[in-house]
């Protein structure tokens, strides 16, 4: 879709774009270690074009990190909302987390995590940004633990607190993917993490 600046003209790139490529440069530099050298190289865009379409450095990662975070939320709620049982819903999510864990993607790591471990601790607007991301992971997930509950595929219980686990785990493949994990043992976990969901 076309993107304008100023009185009508015409931007010579696309926002989008540009926020994912600059997504990519944070994710391999972090926020200190990208330099604005980085960003032109990165995004193929002028310092002029960069500054005047997101105003600083700052306002472009939270751009990236915008982008970055609904197509995760998208991808995790086009699989919870699957056709099939509820369990087989939230299993194939949780799998997509675990291919996400292993190999290359999972030394690569979650960009949000990435980020929130760098700046969180003193960047409170960083911090609430990744904050939110999670607690709508775990709406997502409390969500589908609900539909569940009601057809009886999963235990009754608290479906915050379900699903809040189900998050804690997902965060922990996440970070014991930038170690090497294997994907079967990350597939184990989710096997885990499925079995709390099981009716008494």
């Amino acid at each position: 879709m076309a993107t304008h600046a100023g009185l009508g003209r015409p931007r010579e790139f696309d926002l989008d774009v540009a926020a994912r490529d600059a997504m990519n440069v944070f994710w391999d530099h972090g926020y200190e270690g990208t330099s604005l050298p980085d960003l032109i190289e990165g995004t193929g865009l002028s310092r002029g074009s960069l500054y005047k379409a997101f105003g600083d450095k700052k306002k472009l990662l939270l751009a990236a990190l915008d982008l970055y975070m609904a197509e995760g939320l998208r991808a995790t709620a086009d699989l919870l909302s699957q056709p099939g049982t509820v369990k087989e819903a939230i299993r194939a999510s949780l799998l997509r987390y675990a291919r996400l864990s292993s190999g290359e993607a999972g030394r690569r790591g979650c960009l949000v995590v990435a980020i929130a471990v760098e700046m969180a601790a003193h960047d409170p607007a960083l911090a609430e940004r990744a904050a939110q991301m999670f607690r709508r992971i775990q709406q997502l997930y409390a969500g589908a633990i609900v539909r569940g509950q009601a057809n009886g595929e999963i235990a009754e219980g608290d479906e915050q607190a379900m699903a809040r686990f189900l998050v804690c785990q997902i965060q922990g493949m996440r970070v014991l993917g930038k170690t090497g994990g294997l994907e079967a043992d990350m597939v184990a976990l989710v096997d885990s993490a499925m079995l709390m969901l099981e009716r008494n």
